[in-house]
């Protein structure tokens, strides 16, 4: 099964978890209140948001077309006229417009991954997995069954990211959709005392926790303290778990 992505047809449970998400009196709030730009943004771009579940349930693909070319410094998407399939530029996606769908991305895939309440259950199938990986080889590091091992390199999507980033319960700050070649590092320190520690560094910085979710501080965790928490996420059979 698929570690760094999350595959409903390899996990069909995940397709029911987030039907659950997707149907919430939350979520169907959240789209009925941003309805009215998603349609003019649907016109403009011709899709079908009516019955097409990928322009209607989600700000994703909206979000990737004017991200792009917003940080490209392109122009602006804009209607075409059916005569002549040329552009209409007096009905344009505008800065506004791309502000505002930026801060719904945000919004939905901080609900799906973290802060819904099938959101761990989400999460712990689409990166448990990953997570199990990474746990076991700073396991052997520390066992001494690795000691080649120093660096270990994964190349994933926004969507490996985001997962990874919800399950340890990161700041809204840092919940939002992951910049162009975001990179999250774990690094395992051995202290003076023999202690290991964990720390998290996301672009730079050490990642900072969500308000009232400070379980650690990633600068410096205790291992056994960063193990306890990964350990929620890590399914014990993903097999049966992604069948249920």
């Amino acid at each position: 099964i698929e570690t760094m992505y999350g595959n409903s047809g390899a996990c069909p449970r995940l397709k029911s978890i987030m039907t659950e998400i997707t149907d919430s009196d939350t979520y169907q709030g959240f789209l009925e209140d941003q309805g009215p730009l998603m349609a003019r943004l649907a016109g403009i771009f011709g899709v079908n948001n009516k019955s097409n579940g990928e322009w209607r349930d989600t700000w994703d693909g909206y979000f990737d077309i004017l991200n792009a070319r917003q940080c490209h410094a392109m122009q602006l998407p804009c209607s075409h006229t059916p005569e002549t399939g040329k552009q209409a530029t007096s009905n344009c996606a505008t800065p506004a417009d791309v502000l505002q769908a930026s801060r719904n991305s945000h919004y939905e895939i901080a609900l799906k991954y973290r802060d819904h309440p099938m959101a761990h259950n989400y999460t712990r199938l689409v990166i448990g997995s990953l997570w199990g990986s990474l746990k076991q080889q700073m396991e052997e590091h520390i066992a001494g069954k690795s000691d080649d091992l120093r660096f270990a390199l994964y190349s994933g999507h926004d969507s490996t990211i985001v997962p990874l980033l919800a399950s340890l319960k990161a700041s809204n700050r840092n919940m939002l959709w992951p910049p162009y070649a975001s990179n999250l590092l774990l690094e395992l320190w051995k202290k003076t005392d023999g202690s290991r520690v964990v720390r998290v560094i996301y672009n730079g910085k050490v990642l900072e926790l969500q308000d009232g979710n400070q379980w650690c501080d990633l600068g410096a965790c205790p291992v056994d303290t960063f193990f306890g928490h990964i350990d929620k996420f890590i399914p014990t059979d993903i097999t049966t778990e992604c069948a249920a």
